[in-house]
């Protein structure tokens, strides 16, 4: 499956390590989904366990890091594993983050109320600034470099039960789809998890990334752009179900475009319940799922 994405993705999957769900105390509120024919998937907490929650280069925000020392700065640990002898002249995290910030910022309207950015675009820019053209001229290694970078900001691992829960839907006959705040990086997660192309499992046209739209959850953009689609196919917003991680970002995006919700619990990692959060003040999800058998069964 290495081949259906460039070499210079592959350390997001190749230097994975295991890691389990950590439990929750919430618990599971199941009931049956009648005249579903779309299950609609979060990526990043609940397709796959992740460390930070969500895709890491643009999130992880650790005030541990130390950019000065090259042992522990995760650029310079990257730069030397993508094969860079020159260590010399390499940007920052804080100034990669700051660069997203603004790049976000710039783009902040009432009609894109979450931008998001494309990540090899800010790490090519960084470098430019950071005076290494030898790098920023090699778009397979600020890929690599990237990807890195990224497994280390955000270590991923196939959730359990998530690819038989998959595979037991397709068979059934349901449409399955994404909506998911994503980088580069993300497709190939998902692909490792089905064990294959995205095809094989996924409706492309139900699949909806935010880099590519650079707008992410909660904004409405890949929420319309999704019923725009189920529209297509006479399929009303309410005979799709969406199942994420976050109340904010999934529950109340979806339940905004009139899908049906199964918020995910199965992982302390990446739960978030928002309870803070005017919008997710009185909010709840049709269903809450602590394991994806859940899903199946409520799906059944």
């Amino acid at each position: 499956m290495h081949s259906r994405f460039s070499d210079c993705l592959l350390p997001v999957i190749d230097n994975r390590r295991i890691l389990e769900p950590l439990a929750t105390d919430m618990q599971p509120r199941l009931s049956r989904l009648d005249g579903i024919r779309v299950v609609v998937l979060d990526v990043y907490g609940t397709l796959v366990i992740s460390g930070s929650g969500e895709v890491g280069t643009a999130e992880d925000k650790r005030e541990t890091e130390d950019d000065s020392n090259p042992v522990t700065d995760p650029i310079s640990i990257a730069a030397s594993a993508a094969g860079v002898t020159n260590l010399g002249q390499l940007p920052t995290m804080q100034r990669v983050r700051a660069r997203i910030e603004r790049v976000n910022q710039s783009r902040l309207f009432e009609t894109n109320p979450r931008p998001e950015i494309e990540v090899l675009d800010i790490w090519r820019a960084e470098w430019v600034e950071a005076g290494r053209p030898d790098i920023a001229s090699d778009p397979p290694l600020v890929c690599e470099i990237a990807a890195q970078v990224e497994s280390i900001a955000n270590p991923t691992w196939p959730m359990p039960g998530a690819a038989d829960a998959l595979q037991t839907l397709h068979a059934r006959g349901l449409l399955l789809g994404i909506v998911s705040n994503a980088q580069v990086f993300t497709i190939p997660l998902v692909e490792d998890l089905i064990g294959g192309p995205l095809e094989n499992c996924f409706e492309l046209n139900l699949c909806h990334f935010s880099n590519r739209y650079r707008a992410s959850k909660p904004g409405p953009l890949m929420f319309d752009r999704l019923v725009r689609e189920l529209a297509r196919r006479n399929i009303a917003p309410e005979q799709a179900v969406y199942v994420g991680n976050d109340m904010l970002n999934d529950v109340f995006a979806a339940k905004n475009a009139g899908l049906k919700t199964a918020l995910f619990a199965g992982d302390a990692r990446s739960l978030r319940l928002r309870q803070d959060h005017a919008s997710c003040a009185d909010l709840s999800s049709d269903v809450v799922m602590t394991s994806w058998n859940h899903l199946v069964e409520c799906l059944g």
